[in-house]
């Protein structure tokens, strides 16, 4: 019992540090990539509604796990639910065969250069990891 007193103010601390690490995210394109995008945009994107770019580029969009601390942040800021929720959501699109641009899952070092490496890619990605990265522009920060 005792252990257990000391360990949960150090499993608390640990997630509040991960938490905080990821506390903002960029929404990030290809540096070639000249659209612009809203908030809305980016939602309608990751909710399956909007699959082309102004220019008529079909959209390759890139998430985060579920678990990820930037994938939550994400979700809740741009698609008003839970990251679980979202993969859910996109999980029944596909079962159902409704997905009209199904989203790949990466982790974020390789949402990063995926995007960068992918004209019509979209993808989100904790600030941290897209500082200094070549190839990549940020269209949005969600804090």
């Amino acid at each position: 019992m005792k252990k257990l007193i000391i360990a949960l103010p150090l499993l608390a601390s640990l997630f509040a540090m991960h938490t905080a690490i990821a506390g903002s995210v960029v929404v990030i394109v290809n540096s070639a990539n000249s659209q612009s995008a809203t908030v809305t945009d980016v939602k309608n994107i990751y909710m399956d509604k909007m699959v082309t770019w102004g220019n008529g580029g079909k959209i390759a969009a890139y998430n985060l796990p579920a678990e990820d601390a930037a994938a939550e942040i994400f979700a809740r800021k741009v698609l008003g639910v839970s990251a679980r929720d979202a993969a859910a959501a996109e999980s029944n699109r596909i079962i159902s065969n409704t997905a009209r641009n199904p989203q790949q899952i990466k982790r974020d070092a390789l949402v990063a250069s995926i995007v960068a490496k992918t004209p019509n890619a979209i993808g989100y990605i904790s600030k941290d990891q897209a500082e200094g990265k070549s190839g990549i522009k940020v269209l949005l920060t969600l804090e």
